[in-house]
């Protein structure tokens, strides 16, 4: 095969910009928000800015949420790690103002968990966690087998999300590559 090697996406942060005005984006019927092929998974911590205009209706600019996996074109938000664990949906009561709305996934401290990507997007899907390289801060992390069970560096689960034993902060620099996708 060619083409085998590919660079991973930059994790450390992942912003989707979406408009928070319009009622095709933000369902307050389902309580959902459509980001279409988003990058977000079940239980990432997020931050919701309204880019300027005004707030969805129960949600607050510069506020940290936590992501309900709703399908791979929308999500629901929640307000802690545990109420995003047992599906507790913020209620979204009304659209907000403005088209630059953005929900923010980074290198936080807390996030120990992020999708895969390479090309701008494209969903890696790998076998085993020897297929990929990550590097943070220069220092090579040692992949896992097991996502339930390892003490330090990273592992794979269900073949697209890398889990870090230690959640990275702003201040880590990160590099990654796949072998074969």
């Amino acid at each position: 095969h060619t083409s085998n090697f590919k660079l991973l996406d930059d994790i450390s942060s992942y912003t989707a910009t979406f408009d928070g005005s319009a009622t095709s984006v933000v369902d307050t019927t389902n309580n959902t928000i459509r980001v279409v092929e988003h990058r977000f998974i079940q239980g990432q911590r997020v931050t919701y800015t309204n880019g300027g205009g005004g707030n969805i209706g129960g949600l607050t600019t510069g506020t940290a949420y936590f992501v309900i996996f709703d399908s791979a074109s929308t999500i629901k938000l929640a307000t802690s790690a545990s109420n995003a664990a047992s599906n507790t949906t913020i209620n979204l009561s009304a659209v907000g103002t403005g088209s630059s709305h953005t929900l923010n996934a980074a290198f936080d401290g807390v996030n120990t968990k992020f999708k895969l990507t390479h090309g701008s997007g494209t969903g890696a899907r790998l076998n085993n966690a020897s297929q990929i390289n990550i590097a943070i801060n220069n220092v090579v992390q040692r992949p896992n087998l097991d996502p339930n069970n390892f003490t330090d560096g990273f592992a794979l689960e269900d073949n697209h999300k890398i889990v870090f034993q230690t959640a990275p902060t702003n201040q880590d620099i990160f590099w990654g590559s796949i072998i074969a996708n």
